[in-house]
């Protein structure tokens, strides 16, 4: 079997859709491709993710009384209460776990509410601003001041490098 053919059945093989005859070649095909054989586990991965879930056991009456609700004028807009019953209404709560719901329901909203005021907080903080932000206070250099300082370093540089400054006039077609 080649590669291109073994490639197009993998998807069927993890699925348990070939039959014998076909998963036979394909399997000795996968022991001897690593190719092959990474790709059909790249396959097995995904389709990991998109197991199927267990079906949710659904109530007998839940058409009923969803129906009844609509026709009574429910909006379907959930609070906090109605969030629990309705897991409740699903599934069966284990213990302490509607109460569960709720309190992280309420501590979310309680964190919500503290981030909101603190952010009103620093939004009312005195902020330095305007001249206040300036990194350097010291004053500013006069063009005079900065060319004097640009002197310097030059002479400071040119008295340890004498000698490849003669060099440079003789490279220039000069006299040192």
């Amino acid at each position: 079997m080649e590669c291109t053919n073994a490639r197009g059945l993998i998807p069927s093989y993890l699925d348990g859709e070939l039959s014998e005859a076909q998963a036979g070649p394909l399997r000795k095909h996968l022991l001897g491709c690593q190719a092959c054989r990474g790709e059909a586990q790249g396959e097995k991965n995904l389709k990991r993710w998109f197991s199927a879930e267990p079906p949710v056991a659904v109530p007998r009456d839940f058409a009923a009384r969803v129906a009844r609700r609509a026709f009574a004028g429910d909006t379907g807009e959930a609070s906090t209460r109605s969030v629990a019953a309705a897991l409740a209404a699903v599934a069966p709560p284990q213990e302490g776990e509607g109460r569960l719901l709720v309190f992280v329901l309420r501590a979310t909203a309680v964190a919500a509410g503290l981030l909101f005021a603190l952010s009103i907080a620093i939004g009312n903080l005195d902020l330095p601003s305007g001249a206040r932000l300036m990194a350097d206070t010291a004053p500013e250099t006069s063009l005079e001041r900065a060319l004097e300082e640009l002197e310097k370093l030059n002479a400071a540089e040119a008295r340890p490098s004498e000698p490849t400054r003669a060099g440079e006039a003789r490279r220039e077609g000069g006299r040192p």
